[in-house]
């Protein structure tokens, strides 16, 4: 037996690692504990020459046998207190446990152990400061296991005590940089409504708006065009920046932006200074940064391009065709579309047929002529959109 061991600690398919390393790498590689358990599970026991592995887990003050690998069951699934399993001894001392007769030992629980195979075990912590498993392994004959197998249970102990810690760092770094994604929606969602509150007859718009683009977007991907512009990141990042579009009306006066009618020439000029401030004002946030990003830029783009027109008489650049950042000439559908259907002090809202139309006569006008073409095929789901998301809703 002492032979086979030892063969077994050092035999593996690749000559410059012992099976060991091999071992601790498969545990380096580890992506969660269910995989850690698994690695233990399918390794242990034939590098040990044990009849039996355990990994117990330190739950709430008990001990939880959540897996093994033996010749007879043991107590997989089952949980004992701390005080009342060797295990838990083992984790509390954080001390490896060496039992030639359990028979002998006052610290085995025999009542538990008389129905099963065990006769001999070693019980080694999981982190030996501050222990957070214990991996058990269990003989069925008396029996004194040799240095190298218990030098051997430590490493792997070891192994899964690192990467128990880098899944729980990987953990809470994911955690982090979802709650963080999570305030940044937040954020953004707030600054929108910056503009949105000041505006009280667009209501939903900022939400239909985002949701209309990102049905345009990966219509016009489905269909071939821009393929390389409209990737899975750069949708996602087109869906959350598409709230900030009017952001710069938070700089246009009240007299003005919450006129009950119709603008004048003057006025009408300086509601069309928003573009230009909503650009300036994630300016602003880049500088505060100290550094751009494609959430930015993007953001950057859709408020101050929305406004331009293909044939190149929209505002405030006089930018035509494909000199407009694709993310303005999608929003620009998005945003008039929903401006027709919407009922305003100065006008009655169009039906969504009546709006169809109208964009589609502004083809090679207005608007991207390839858009506008996508736009009349997903323009049911435009409708439904509006309807999903309407005023009072």
């Amino acid at each position: 037996m002492k032979a086979s061991v030892s063969s077994a600690l050092t035999d593996t398919s690749d000559p410059t690692l012992s099976a060991l390393d091999q071992l601790s790498l498969d545990l380096a590689m580890a992506r969660g504990i269910d995989e850690v358990m698994a690695v233990v599970r399918r390794n242990a026991r034939g590098l040990t020459g044990a009849d039996g592995i355990s990994f117990i887990l330190r739950d709430n003050g008990r001990c939880y046998y959540a897996d093994e690998d033996a010749v007879a069951p043991l107590w997989k699934g089952q949980r004992f207190p701390m005080d009342s399993c060797i295990s838990g001894w083992a984790m509390q001392h954080g001390e490896v446990v060496v039992i030639e007769d359990i028979d002998e030992d006052d610290r085995i629980p025999h009542e538990a152990y008389r129905p099963t195979f065990v006769r001999s075990l070693v019980m080694v912590p999981v982190r030996q400061d501050d222990p957070v498993a214990a991996i058990g392994a269990y003989w069925a004959h008396r029996h004194r296991p040799a240095p190298e197998v218990i030098r051997a249970l430590r490493r792997i102990a070891n192994s899964a005590a690192v990467a128990m810690t880098n899944i729980a760092l990987v953990n809470s770094l994911s955690r982090a940089l979802e709650e963080a994604e999570r305030a940044k929606d937040a954020v953004i969602l707030a600054m929108a409504s910056l503009a949105e509150t000041r505006d009280n007859e667009t209501a939903n718009h900022v939400r239909r708006t985002q949701h209309y683009l990102r049905v345009l977007a990966e219509g016009a991907r489905d269909r071939g065009l821009f393929a390389g512009e409209l990737d899975d990141a750069t949708l996602d990042l087109l869906f959350k920046s598409a709230p900030l579009h009017d952001i710069g009306k938070v700089g246009i006066p009240d007299s003005i932006l919450l006129k009950p009618g119709r603008l004048d020439d003057d006025e009408r000029a300086m509601m069309q200074t928003h573009a230009e401030l909503g650009r300036v004002a994630i300016a602003n946030a880049e500088r505060h940064l100290g550094g751009s990003s494609s959430f930015l830029r993007l953001a950057k783009e859709i408020a101050h391009t929305h406004h331009e027109r293909w044939d190149g008489a929209g505002y405030p650049q006089g930018l035509a065709g494909r000199a407009i950042p694709l993310s303005g000439r999608l929003m620009a559908i998005a945003d008039v579309y929903d401006a027709l259907v919407t009922k305003r002090v100065y006008k009655e809202a169009m039906t969504h047929d009546e709006a169809v139309a109208v964009v589609m006569g502004e083809r090679g006008r207005q608007f991207d002529p390839e858009l506008v073409d996508v736009f009349r095929e997903v323009a049911p789901r435009f409708g439904e959109i509006h309807l999903r998301f309407a005023d009072g809703g």
